[in-house]
């Protein structure tokens, strides 16, 4: 089989997916839905999530986020993504971690106080330079229990 039509076979197949795939979008989600836990301490051990946005249409990305105790959040750069322009268009979302499906809500953040305990957290877990930390520019959101 010569390179081209194995490379066009394989953009084939990575399209067909409904998943996100590293930096691709995807569609629905798939995985068992559950409750949201009482705690989201569960991903200071798990890089990258899986949110899906727009429910009429679904459109998931692979992301980092990051839990504070019983609050879940996402965020993205200053002038937003295709992403956020849907959590802010509808906020019902979904979010994917260990092969479980929470059903949540997409809350912009705006209190400074949050905002900074957000972006520390950010800095925790992804080891950002504390002094150059895009977080603190960003669009949070804040993924509620529905």
């Amino acid at each position: 089989m010569n390179k081209a039509l194995l490379s066009s076979l394989l953009l084939l197949g990575l399209a067909a997916c409904s998943e996100p795939f590293i930096v691709f979008s995807g569609g629905h989600l798939s995985g068992e839905e559950a409750l949201a836990p009482a705690d989201w301490s569960e991903l200071e051990s798990v890089e990258t999530v899986q949110l899906e946005t727009r429910p009429a249409d679904p459109y998931s990305v692979n992301i980092w986020a990051t839990g504070i105790g019983r609050d879940l959040y996402v965020g993205t750069g200053p002038d937003g993504t295709r992403w956020s322009g849907y959590m802010t268009e509808d906020p019902k979302v979904r979010f994917r971690v260990h092969e479980k499906v929470y059903r949540l809500l997409a809350r912009p953040v705006t209190d400074p106080e949050e905002r900074q305990r957000v972006a520390r957290a950010y800095v925790d877990k992804y080891d950002l330079d504390t002094d150059e930390n895009w977080v603190m520019d960003a669009l949070i959101f804040r993924l509620d229990r529905p």
